[in-house]
């Protein structure tokens, strides 16, 4: 494990300053969020996987009390190492931000078992894993808040990313329980479920094309959403780390925080639209309504 820090002393000389731990700060949501917690006062450490990332983060936490670590979430034995240098630095963790994922881009016929794999140890099981490694030090605390960052995807399944949709539907369901498992040991566990974010969510699932087959039946509808450009109504990675800023703040903080009043009524009227309507709008949105062949 590789890491380095802005000042590392910084964290140990204000006892009083609590400690979050924060996945995949590379960009977009997970360095926007490392970077406003360290600006209102915590002692942040943040994960990422390459020396660009780590080096650019450096630069823009210049003078705050974050420490960037070298983590890749495949390595399970990494994970464990990662979260006993934070205990070992400062003697707690308050907070876990669990933001590291990407998005498998895929029809279901086109996922194989080691893809679908894949998909589901960096965005369920490395996630899992961090609660379960945090879990007994929030318990020793008597405090402590999780918070995994999900999707509104999670709540509505669309076609082409089947596999990320059912990642946040299992992250969103081990959730549900350990937010009752572990209300009564102090710590508040917390959804997360954004919609479209301007990050650079796209370069990722692109490269998941790399994964599928060369030829698909849906080839032309994978090269059709990578010529889409972002929603113009997209969220800010900034405003987000907002969201998960008043969330961990807050003495009651909800079960779910969604970022845009849209989200919110999509969240319900998918409990209430028949389902063959549903269907027939996401196949609209998508385009699959032609046939695919």
């Amino acid at each position: 494990m590789l890491f380095s820090g802005v000042r590392l002393d910084l964290g140990m000389s204000t006892p009083a300053a609590p400690v979050a731990f924060v996945t995949g700060a590379s960009s977009g949501i997970g360095r926007a969020t490392a970077l406003r917690l360290a600006r209102f006062g915590y002692r942040v450490f943040a994960t990422v996987r390459t020396e660009d990332a780590e080096t650019s983060l450096l630069q823009e936490a210049a003078g705050l009390p974050l420490t960037v670590l070298r983590l890749d979430l495949l390595d399970e034995a990494a994970v464990s190492r990662v979260v006993r240098t934070i205990f070992d630095l400062s003697g707690r963790i308050d907070v876990v931000v669990n933001n590291a994922g990407y998005g498998q881009l895929g029809a279901v016929e086109d996922l194989s078992r080691d893809v679908l794999r894949r998909q589901f140890e960096v965005n369920v099981f490395a996630a899992s894993q961090v609660c379960r490694e945090v879990l007994p030090m929030m318990r020793a605390q008597g405090s402590g808040t999780i918070v995994n960052v999900s999707s509104i995807a999670g709540r509505v399944s669309v076609p082409l990313i089947g596999a990320y949709c059912a990642s946040k539907f299992a992250l969103e369901a081990l959730s549900d329980a350990l937010r009752v498992e572990s209300r009564s040991f102090g710590v508040r566990v917390v959804l997360i479920e954004p919609g479209p974010v301007t990050t650079r969510f796209q370069e990722a699932v692109r490269w998941s094309r790399s994964l599928l087959p060369a030829e698909s039946v849906y080839s032309r509808y994978y090269d059709e959403a990578f010529a889409e450009s972002p929603s113009r109504y997209a969220a800010t990675a900034e405003r987000v780390a907002h969201v998960i800023l008043r969330a961990i703040e807050s003495p009651r903080p909800r079960a779910r925080y969604r970022i845009r009043l849209a989200e919110g009524v999509l969240a319900r009227l998918v409990r209430v639209i028949p389902v063959g309507v549903l269907d027939w709008g996401v196949a609209r949105w998508s385009g699959l309504r032609r046939r695919a062949g």
